[in-house]
């Protein structure tokens, strides 16, 4: 019996735990990839003079989906394949912000695993990724993230 009761209080914690993750997100999209969505987390300016973007993918079915499939890239850029276009919009400013670089030409995000542009989501999986963009001006609160396979996320707020 107590077997049975934990059981249920964990699927009621895990169910819980669903609905405060959709909470959590300032918009969500549906990817290219049938079942899967893309979740914006955050858009934060950092005092370094950028801005840091979190989204997740959130596989919705009960079986494997493959992203990255489009992206376009090979060899050094493939484990970038979800992050290596994105980019933000500053309409106030008319500016288009590109992932960052480091020194060295790779990109300032997160990269998925593997080695490989395409990542396997499993059944009711998600993957979270983040990505760097130099920071528009001050007075700009507001702007657009475009992320590869999904429709823009428009007139998001920027949080200090």
């Amino acid at each position: 019996m107590r077997t049975v009761l934990a059981t249920v209080f964990a699927m009621l914690l895990l169910s819980v735990g669903s609905r405060s993750e959709e909470a959590n997100a300032i918009a969500v999209n549906d990817y290219e990839v049938d079942g899967v969505q893309v979740a914006l987390l955050s858009v934060k300016r950092i005092s370094d003079g950028t801005v840091t973007a979190k989204w997740e993918y959130r596989n919705k079915t009960a079986e494997d989906k493959r992203l990255g499939e489009s992206f376009k890239g090979m060899g050094w850029s493939e484990p970038f394949s979800l992050v290596y276009d994105a980019y933000l919009v500053d309409a106030r400013n008319n500016t288009k912000y590109p992932v960052l670089k480091d020194t060295r030409g790779d990109l300032v995000a997160g990269k998925h695993p593997g080695t490989r542009k395409i990542v396997v989501l499993g059944p009711h999986k998600s993957l979270s990724q983040w990505a760097k963009f130099h920071a528009p001006p001050a007075d700009a609160k507001r702007i657009s993230i475009f992320i590869p396979g999904t429709q823009p996320f428009e007139d998001v707020p920027i949080t200090e």
